[in-house]
């Protein structure tokens, strides 16, 4: 207990250094493959293993930023209000949602030590396993949350700068100085004069700025569970269709091949029903016919997701690979754009033989 506590403490002290080493190892992760025997896996471990204790580190960032007085807190975003909420309230999500982050942080370096170790064979029941395993996950979140959709990612994500924790010890003890507590509902505010002194001038322009910090936009005054509306009927079918979707591709997979065109169409049609089902459902059953900002974002990520059908057999097979190829040669020996030629000659033998670099589940 004593390691963690001054494990937390040096994290907290030296959190801008740290998420700046944590931000040059990921980049690296980026160009190791290719490199040397193993460069993959080795890449994929420290992938991995940086994004995992990522998360760590924010549970500790986000502790020492609860000790911060209310008017120095930064504002989380929607995603983070909406998604702690959920955790707040029930320890079930927040379980699932710590099995369903360690997934998503290691099935690539599952599927590949699996392949290594022993073969195609087991490779495709981990696989299976794994897809079975985030289709329940998301399930019981949808479950748990009354239909509403789910949201990418699942976790809260880093909203707090780094930089920004250093001079905490300072802020705390300026604390009764810079503030002054309500005597009616015991709440702290920041006083006018320390608004001032924030400034460099020391004018009304500085007063305005801070004010202006603090209007309240609509999704900042709605209630966290209210950023996501619940879906019934069509609208929740199409949600279904969208969690079950990777594992129905996986099973046809295993019984028609990775060669055949069902599965691909298969899954397609599946994306795009889903789709449509969820987009019909906002527009018909929603008061003012539109999507909340949370709800837009998800649609549009999950539009961006239908690009990886051009990278999974027999697509990619036919009509990707040999252009991907041409592509690589022809910038091979012209400057600056042969870098990028060269990351994508050196990732071609993963998109071919690892399933969850172009799966988008």
């Amino acid at each position: 207990m004593d390691f963690l506590k001054k494990y937390e403490t040096f994290i907290y002290k030296n959190a801008s250094q740290i998420s700046s080493i944590e931000s040059t190892l990921r980049s690296l992760t980026y160009i190791l493959p290719g490199r040397f025997d193993d460069a993959e896996l080795a890449s994929e471990a420290l992938f991995s293993t940086l994004n995992l204790l990522g998360i760590y580190h924010d549970t500790i960032l986000t502790k020492h930023v609860a000790s911060l007085p209310p008017t120095h807190r930064p504002t989380s975003s929607p995603l983070n209000r909406y998604t702690r909420d959920w955790q707040n309230s029930s320890m079930a999500y927040k379980r699932i949602v710590m099995l369903l982050t360690v997934i998503q942080y290691t099935e690539v370096l599952v599927e590949m030590v699996v392949q290594k170790k022993w073969g195609q064979q087991y490779k495709w029941r981990v696989i299976t396993a794994l897809e079975a395993i985030k289709a329940a996950g998301r399930l019981g979140l949808m479950k748990l949350t009354n239909n509403r959709m789910l949201m990418h990612p699942v976790h809260t994500e880093r909203d707090v700068d780094p930089s920004t924790l250093a001079d905490l010890a300072e802020t705390q003890a300026s604390v009764n100085e810079s503030h002054w507590i309500g005597a009616r509902t015991g709440s702290t505010r920041l006083q006018l004069s320390a608004v001032q002194k924030n400034g460099k001038s020391g004018k009304g322009s500085d007063v305005t700025e801070f004010l202006l910090s603090k209007v309240l936009t609509p999704d900042v005054v709605r209630r966290p569970r209210d950023l996501v509306g619940m879906m019934n009927g069509v609208g929740a079918v199409g949600e279904y269709l969208f969690i079950l979707r990777p594992l129905i591709y996986v099973l046809a997979m295993r019984k028609y091949g990775q060669k055949s065109w069902y599965p691909w169409f298969l899954s397609l049609t599946i994306e795009l029903v889903s789709r449509t089902s969820i987009r019909h459902f906002l527009k018909t059953s929603r008061a003012n016919g539109r999507a909340t900002p949370l709800e837009k974002d998800e649609m549009k990520r999950r539009l961006w997701l239908l690009l990886y059908y051009v990278l999974r057999s027999p697509f990619y097979d036919q009509f990707t690979k040999e252009r991907l190829h041409n592509f690589c040669e022809s910038t091979s020996k012209k400057p600056l754009i042969s870098l990028v030629g060269g990351i994508v000659r050196d990732y071609q033998p993963l998109w071919e033989s690892v399933y969850f670099y172009t799966a988008g589940s």
